[in-house]
């Protein structure tokens, strides 16, 4: 899969590229406060997603997208797609807190890469 073709939406495109889900952990990992603010809720409700624009998507959006696109291409079968975001937002969000304020903080950078190459291969395997 290559990154050039991210934006493109065509059935035939070459799928996002799977390391797609490592910007948020690497966001969490070299700013956690701000990935706490963006990414933690307190209260009884969640705030709505904000409104995507052209310039500015929201990343629950783009995982949609790029689903949606993977399941056109042949990539994900069409049964299993439906409330795939779910899975793949909790394992890459569950990862990046456990990295950066649970058990996995300590790892070395070759723990951290194995946990993210497992978790990607789970995700994958799960669609």
């Amino acid at each position: 899969m290559r990154e050039e073709n991210a934006t493109d939406h065509s059935p035939t495109a070459t799928p996002r590229p799977v390391t797609a889900p490592q910007t948020p952990i690497a966001f969490a990992r070299t700013e956690p406060g701000w990935f706490q603010t963006a990414f933690s809720v307190t209260g009884a409700h969640a705030p709505p997603l904000p409104k995507a624009s052209a310039t500015a998507p929201h990343a629950f959006l783009l995982l949609t997208q790029c689903l949606d696109d993977l399941t056109e291409a042949g990539a994900v079968p069409a049964d299993r797609r439906h409330g795939s975001e779910c899975a793949a937002w909790s394992a890459v969000h569950g990862l990046s807190h456990l990295l950066i304020g649970g058990p996995l903080q300590e790892l070395s950078e070759q723990e951290v890469q194995l946990a993210l190459e497992v978790t990607l291969s789970v995700i994958s395997r799960g669609l």
